[in-house]
């Protein structure tokens, strides 16, 4: 899969990077979803990385603390200006996000407080509050979804996010489950979305399209992405989500065709180039891939996407000096802007140190940094570090490594 991968998305490694990013600018909600994700793709397809696991977990309980906080913060506010009824939807989502037993008190005394004001000043009014009393459901209930998919929307385009939140509440219910991995129940949604809504919501077939796709259901979802193109030429994402298909069918010639014909002024930005230089790049046209990622990075300014672009074509050519020396400024770069390393640039680097002869304790040192980071992959690790403590002459070092 290529670098707009929607149906297998990306490693689990580079969502909890995505995760780490949101937690750091206080994004609790849109970091929670993230490592959720995460730990959903490793239970499934690497059981076997517990530890990887259980540290992903440990940050889904940090985000939902972080967030019941917020919200406990937010909800003072809110009550201080007399918005009542949501302070309390947030004391309540906070109650549910958190574990611990100080916090869940002192949100339970804000509610009694909350309610004994209601009392006093109205006692019809407490009963609008006092939520699971009544036999409809509660604003809790109504604005968790509401809450939860404004979340989800915080990692689309701006364009995009405005555009779904007007959408009907069919949409967002299939939205929500396509997020969550039931992708029978969005397709089920959206097609009613599209069926039944009054409103205008040109961007559902693209997500009906994602949950089709997702269900291995490719004919349906490259059909439904080729009519949309049609009235919607301008629209990036389709273009991105059906060369993504026709990479999985191997239909490299159709996604060829499909860039060429994109109109203008559409064909010359950055995300039709690079789309264009990826499919060279799953064509294994590496020679024709190169000069492509060259063009963007000299049209468009150094990117992290054009770095690895250019990465993995240099080492797919078999030029791994090169390689090396661009996961090494991605190294350099991350350390730099203080987000956590991604372990995959770091393995990388690594190996291609090894694969161009460095035999040296800074190499040592590396790959102990990547085994505390990723001690899944610990055997491989082992091994690397007793290959380079036998070609130091440090035979002692090397048995007890090759022990491990």
């Amino acid at each position: 899969m290529g670098l707009f991968s929607f149906l297998t998305g990306k490693s689990p490694e580079e969502i909890e990077v995505i995760g780490d990013k949101f937690f750091k600018v206080k994004e609790f909600g849109a970091a929670k979803i993230e490592y959720e994700k995460a730990v959903n793709k490793l239970e499934k397809k690497f059981p076997e990385k517990e530890n990887r696991i259980q540290r992903l977990k440990e940050k889904i309980v940090d985000s939902r603390e972080s967030l019941a906080k917020a919200h406990k913060k937010n909800s003072e506010q809110l009550i201080e200006s007399e918005n009542f009824s949501e302070a309390e939807d947030l004391l309540l989502l906070a109650l549910e996000l958190t574990e611990k037993d100080r916090l869940k008190e002192e949100i339970n005394s804000m509610l009694k407080k909350l309610h004994q004001k209601l009392a006093s000043n109205d006692p019809d009014d407490t009963k609008m509050f006092l939520s699971g009393t009544e036999p409809f459901p509660t604003a809790a209930e109504v604005d968790s979804d509401e809450d939860y998919f404004s979340i989800l929307c915080n990692a689309l385009p701006e364009d995009v996010r405005n555009a779904y939140q007007g959408y009907d509440q069919t949409f967002k219910h299939g939205f929500i489950a396509l997020n969550n991995g039931d992708f029978e129940v969005a397709v089920e949604k959206f097609t009613e979305s599209i069926n039944r809504s009054d409103r205008q919501q040109p961007l559902v077939p693209l997500e009906l399209s994602t949950a089709w796709a997702h269900m291995g259901q490719n004919d349906r979802a490259r059909e439904l992405l080729e009519e949309f193109i049609v009235d919607n030429s301008q629209e990036v994402r389709a273009y991105q989500m059906l060369c993504d298909i026709y990479w999985v069918m191997e239909n490299y010639d159709d996604a060829i065709a499909l860039i060429v014909q994109c109109p203008d002024p559409l064909s010359e930005t950055f995300a039709i180039r690079i789309l264009l230089g990826e499919t060279y790049y799953q064509m294994g046209r590496y020679a024709d891939a190169e000069p492509l990622f060259l063009e963007c990075e000299n049209s468009f300014g150094q990117n992290e996407i054009i770095t690895r672009s250019l990465a993995k074509t240099y080492e797919a050519m078999g030029n791994l000096e090169k390689a090396r020396d661009i996961y090494g400024r991605l190294l350099k770069g991350c350390t730099q802007c203080g987000v956590r390393t991604d372990p995959f640039i770091q393995r990388r680097y690594a190996e291609l140190c090894f694969a161009c002869g460095e035999r040296s304790s800074r190499l040592i040192d590396l790959y102990l940094s990547i085994l505390r980071d990723d001690p899944d992959n610990k055997d491989d690790y082992h091994r690397r570090i007793h290959e380079l403590y036998n070609a130091l002459g440090d035979s002692a070092e090397a048995s007890r490594y090759e022990s491990f």
